[in-house]
């Protein structure tokens, strides 16, 4: 599988995030479509209560595994949505920060 992603920063725009405002992918690329990333184990029970950023590690673990059995890598990924169920935004921000580390 081609895996050149290219992230696309702009010095114009705020570093507050720190994510890349846009991506590309090369025109061969083969694309892998996820319906979504649940905090379950292989039990498939729900993981960490309460403790979002355990709760997307968990997401990227099984985001990780399902993109093996595509066979890509994380690192072939060009787009995520982190969605995280809190009146906290502080947990939005652990949620992204645990995220990104995951995601090298």
């Amino acid at each position: 599988m081609v895996s050149t992603v290219t992230l696309i920063r702009s010095t114009a725009l705020s570093e507050m995030a720190q994510y890349a405002s846009a991506a590309t992918a090369p025109a061969d690329a083969r694309l892998i479509f996820f319906a979504g990333s649940c905090p379950l184990d292989t039990a498939e029970a729900s993981v960490s209560q309460g403790d979002h950023a355990a709760q997307a590690a968990q997401c990227i673990r099984n985001m990780t595994t399902a993109l093996q059995k595509a066979g890509a890598t994380i690192e072939d990924v060009i787009s995520t949505r982190v969605l995280v169920a809190s009146t906290d935004r502080d947990d939005l921000f652990r949620a992204r920060k645990d995220i990104r580390d995951q995601s090298g």
